[in-house]
């Protein structure tokens, strides 16, 4: 699965967060967690989805207010590996 960053021109509180947290999301897509930089008012979102469109729609539905959503990859410290491109969804044309 892909992931992405939101990154948010504010900085959310519990209370804010909570209800959003119960909000059922499609199925495909997962919030993973929210890191909030208190110094410099912005707040940073991760998740997966099959796209960056799927966030975005999310985002916009629930007037959570965002900067830019980008594509990510994962570097383990640990393996020294970055994780592997996500496969495209590819549909068999005929010959």
């Amino acid at each position: 699965m892909r992931r992405f960053i939101a990154i948010h021109p504010v900085v959310f509180s519990e209370e804010q967060l909570q209800p959003l947290a119960k909000v059922r999301l499609p199925e495909g897509v997962t919030w993973h967690s929210t890191d909030c930089a208190v110094t410099a008012n912005k707040s940073y979102c991760y998740w997966e989805a099959p796209t960056k469109e799927a966030v975005v729609l999310i985002l916009e539905k629930y007037e959570v207010p965002f900067e830019a959503v980008h594509e990510v990859r994962r570097f383990d410290p640990k393996t020294g590996r970055m994780e592997a491109e996500p496969v495209e969804d590819r549909i068999l044309q005929p010959a």
